[in-house]
Formats: C-alpha cells, sequence, structure tokens
C-alpha cells in the first residue's frame, strides 16, 4: 500500500484537493469598518466602563479594591468627599485614570469592585497614534458605550459612518444583525 501512495503520490494529490476546494469555495470576508462590525459577547472583557445606577449617581465609592487587585498597578483612584450628592455614597473618586497600555484585561478589578462600578465593556477598538488616548479617565470611562450591557452580542452587525470634529465614527446598527459563523 506504501508503495502505491508514493508511486501515485496520494498524500500530495490529496493536499492539493484540499488547497484547490479553499479556491473555489465562497470567501467568509467581513466588510469592517465600512459595512459591518462585530458585536463582542456579554463576557468580552474590553474597554472599562464606569456605571451610574438608575439615578445617574455614580456608583464609585472611591475604595481603591480594584487599584489594589490590578496586578499591573495600572490604576490610579484619588478620593475626594462627594458634597453635590453624585455619588451613591459620601465618597467618590476625585481621579479614576486607567493605563490601558500596562493593563492586562484580566477582570480583577471588576471581581474586586463592591458596588459594581467598574466593568469590563465591549470596546475592541483601542489602537490610537498617541499616548493621550492611551490612559482611560474619569469622564472616558463613565461615557454611554454603544452597544448596550443587555444585548446578547457575538453577532456582525451593520455599522454606519458619521462624521464629527474629531474624524469619521463607526457606529454599530444593533437592529440589523447576523451571526458570525
Amino acid at each position: 500500500m506504501s508503495i502505491f501512495k508514493k508511486i501515485f503520490f496520494i498524500d500530495f494529490i490529496k493536499g492539493l484537493s484540499l488547497t484547490l476546494g479553499y479556491e473555489v469555495s465562497k470567501s467568509v470576508t467581513m466588510r469592517y469598518p465600512d459595512e459591518e462590525k462585530w458585536a463582542p459577547y456579554q463576557r468580552f472583557r474590553g474597554l472599562h466602563t464606569l456605571n451610574r445606577d438608575a439615578q445617574g449617581r455614580e456608583l464609585c465609592v472611591a475604595c481603591e479594591l480594584c487599584a489594589k487587585a490590578c496586578p499591573t498597578k495600572c490604576i490610579t483612584v484619588v478620593p475626594m468627599e462627594d458634597d453635590k450628592g453624585i455619588g451613591i455614597s459620601d465618597r467618590i473618586a476625585k481621579v479614576y485614570e486607567i493605563n490601558l497600555v500596562r493593563c492586562m484585561f484580566c477582570g480583577l478589578c471588576e471581581d474586586a469592585c463592591p458596588t459594581t462600578a467598574i466593568r469590563m465593556g465591549r470596546d475592541y477598538e483601542l489602537a490610537c497614534f498617541s499616548l493621550d488616548c492611551a490612559a482611560a479617565d474619569k469622564k472616558r470611562l463613565l461615557a454611554p458605550r454603544e452597544i448596550p450591557q443587555e444585548f446578547e452580542g457575538g453577532y456582525v452587525v451593520m455599522a454606519r459612518l458619521e462624521r464629527n470634529k474629531e474624524g469619521i465614527n463607526i457606529k454599530p446598527d444593533l437592529t440589523r444583525k447576523k451571526r458570525w459563523w
């Protein structure tokens, strides 16, 4: 049998047929980001988010447990007294900053938070041209997200381009979706 395989190049023909099969099959190309965008699953660990409660108050009580649990020490929390009532307690974070260059996106900060203030979000487009955008400050972390937490995810959704002062943003259209596979 091995002589037969060697004479007629059976293994070579099997490999060549597999290659040619992929040549004539339909390609799986995603038209990213112009027309399609991937909406990650709920358990995806992307850019962090700071959350608010139903009344719009900040959930962060500046306990600094997230900073202590972080293995890379990329989280900076500076507490202050809350005189205006914007937080759920009498302490809020004056400065909350995450160095995204050092962050491993491990989720230990999320596990350590007693008030579910910090959560791993779904934003995965974190590339930037300068180190200014590599640090996520409190204002950026409190901003509303394009993909709500309740959205199941794992879909390729249609995207639309929007121009603004900063450039072109790609907004996902969550009403039109299809499965990735």
